[in-house]
């Protein structure tokens, strides 16, 4: 990613990086859930293709 003229990376990679983090955070409070939370459960599930065994969204 370039950098700017003081040296750090840009306002655009900065960006890119929190959205990332964000994205990581949620992903792993979905994935915290899955036993908890039928929704969860079934979210992770579409999103693996199936390769997720346990969890609530067992019929």
């Amino acid at each position: 990613m370039a950098a700017d003229e003081s040296g750090g990376p840009s306002f655009l990679a900065r960006l890119v990086l929190v959205l990332l983090g964000f994205a990581f955070l949620g992903a792993a409070w979905v994935w915290h859930q899955k036993d908890r939370d039928p929704k969860a459960a079934r979210l992770i599930e579409r999103v693996s293709g199936g390769r997720v065994r346990g969890g609530a969204a067992r019929p």
